[in-house]
């Protein structure tokens, strides 16, 4: 499966009854920057103006359409979750999985007067689309909605005890990468109970051990890396905590169905989407 691009600003052009699908793997913040068009979800029909943005979550089954009239010009850009490790807590990107999951609606509308929307366009009209500012001024904006689909800690229910209101807590205000070398000693140290009883809190909360989504963690890291074709995978596999290269390419294998070079030929042979494109029907 081909890496979609993230955090840049991109463009397509929509022909009259032209039809364009956000990629479902990940979130999209689509501006419409000149025409007029419909948004389709769930059987109903949102009407489009120039301004509008549209901010879909995984798995949206959402569908923009340009009206018969003429053309609708997009303007918009991805963001992968699973890229913002070390931005990310434990706990933020556990009720993200949770909401990408859920049945509810995940589309948000920003009419072309909404705050966020009018960002949008001053950060669509800087000349520099593919800087540092940029990509940060862009997570920033998508942030600003994904906030308001995490429950805050007020919004969960009370947990029956202590310990497990200090181990979410503690997880909250982790990163993945900090989870992914912390030991069970050390986290059980730092929350002064045992190791077994803290092993049962974590498989309550992410349903599998603290080795297990580890090796999750090492091997989304490693994906990252292999998409720099410079670096040897070799030196992933180092880079992730592997010192034997026969145990992560099996691991790696299992998880994704493909040995790492197999993963990077297919990815980097992907062609990267242009940053202006005309979609024909």
């Amino acid at each position: 499966m081909a890496i979609e691009p993230h955090l840049n600003l991109m463009e397509v052009i929509l022909p009259p009854a032209g039809e364009w699908l956000p990629d479902g793997r990940c979130w999209t913040v689509v501006r419409v920057a000149e025409g007029f068009g419909y948004c389709l979800h769930g059987g109903v029909a949102q009407d489009l103006k120039t301004g509008d943005t549209v901010i879909t979550g995984p798995n949206p089954e959402v569908t923009l359409r340009a009206s018969q009239l003429g053309e609708l010009r997009l303007e918009f850009f991805r963001v992968v979750p699973q890229r913002l490790n070390g931005l990310i807590t434990v706990m933020e990107w556990r009720q993200l999985e949770r909401v990408s999951t859920q049945a509810a609606p995940r589309l948000f509308y920003h009419d072309a007067h909404a705050p966020l929307a009018q960002k949008f366009a001053r950060l669509a009209a800087l000349p520099d689309h593919d800087s540092l500012v940029m990509r940060a001024a862009l997570l920033q904006l998508w942030a600003s909605c994904a906030a308001s689909v995490l429950p805050s800690p007020g919004e969960s229910a009370a947990p029956k005890k202590n310990l497990e209101a200090t181990f979410r807590r503690f997880i909250s205000k982790i990163s993945e990468k900090e989870l992914a070398t912390s030991s069970m000693a050390d986290m059980a140290a730092q929350l002064n109970c045992s190791e077994r009883h803290l092993s049962r809190l974590f498989r309550l909360e992410f349903g599998m051990s603290l080795r297990n989504k580890q090796t999750e963690l090492s091997l989304q890291r490693a994906c990252q890396l292999l998409l720099d074709p410079n670096v040897k995978i070799r030196s992933v596999a180092y880079d992730t905590g592997y010192r034997h290269i026969s145990l992560f390419n099996a691991l790696f294998k299992k998880r994704f169905g493909l040995t790492p070079k197999e993963w990077r030929q297919q990815n980097l042979s992907a062609q990267p989407e242009a940053h202006l494109s005309t979609v024909q029907t």
